[in-house]
């Protein structure tokens, strides 16, 4: 009878144990959830998957986050049609970011900037060069990743995003080794440079 009863103690203090493993996972995926929607704390993107989204460019090309992560690390650049001081951004990717790596999205939802012709004709006459990469309506994609601050870049490896600036940024270099970095860095770029500098400053 001790036996059975010693038994039972030890098979109710098991599934008191593993019913709190549960919860705590429950807990964590739901903190997971909520990070990944805070669009103004760029760290807080790191390591949340990539919503999904199926979307037609401006050569009637359908592109897919398993189209997109066929070619390996790529990046998502979040823009508007009226942006001007996103331009050197854009720029400096398509300098930096090898082709089939980057797709250029809109977040702006209105009828005038969803033409994403239009869109990618007039970067090419602003810029005066050609630029062959997918210009993507992508207003939904944009809300569910909470951007609100533009120019927003993201860098992403098996639809994990694993880092996010955001804020005017023009150069090419950084941008190519960011690209190429293991623990590639996050943060709002306009702040990160001028940390740079001070540090330069104190050298």
């Amino acid at each position: 009878m001790d036996k059975i009863i010693s038994y039972l103690l030890v098979v109710l203090f098991l599934v008191g144990s593993l019913s709190g493993c549960i919860g705590s996972e429950k807990e964590m995926s739901g903190q997971e959830n909520t990070i990944c929607t805070e669009g103004n704390i760029p760290e807080w993107y790191v390591g949340c998957t990539l919503p999904s989204f199926d979307l037609i460019d401006q050569n009637g090309t359908h592109w897919n986050e398993s189209s997109a992560n066929e070619s390996g690390r790529w990046v998502a650049y979040f823009s508007a049609s009226w942006c001007t001081h996103c331009k050197p951004t854009i720029e400096a990717l398509d300098e930096s970011i090898m082709p089939n790596h980057l797709l250029v999205m809109n977040k702006h939802e209105s009828e005038d900037s969803s033409n994403m012709t239009k869109w990618h004709l007039k970067m090419e006459d602003e810029l005066n060069r050609s630029i062959n990469r997918p210009f993507l309506h992508a207003p939904p994609l944009s809300e569910n990743l909470s951007i609100t601050s533009i120019p927003h870049v993201l860098l992403i490896e098996n639809n994990t995003i694993i880092s996010a600036r955001i804020g005017l940024w023009d150069s090419a270099h950084e941008m190519s080794i960011w690209f190429n970095a293991t623990s590639p860095e996050s943060g709002n770029t306009q702040s990160m440079k001028t940390n740079m500098d001070n540090m330069d400053g104190t050298l």
